[in-house]
């Protein structure tokens, strides 16, 4: 996914769709620097590659 859309997402909550063990995981978005983004669920906080990402949902 590209990193320009995902900067519009910083500070959301979204859910996050991708290959492997994060499918519909919901998270606020922190930050956006090259080609990963770091969010934060109620527990952790995560780096993810963007690449692996599929889908993101941006919830209201």
């Amino acid at each position: 996914m590209a990193a320009k859309m995902l900067e519009e997402c910083i500070g959301k909550q979204v859910a996050i769709y991708m290959d492997g063990g994060l499918a519909g995981s919901v998270a606020t978005i922190l930050a956006v620097e090259d080609n990963f983004i770091k969010i934060e669920d109620k527990k952790t906080i995560r780096y993810i590659n963007a690449d692996m990402i599929q889908q993101i949902q941006v919830k209201k």
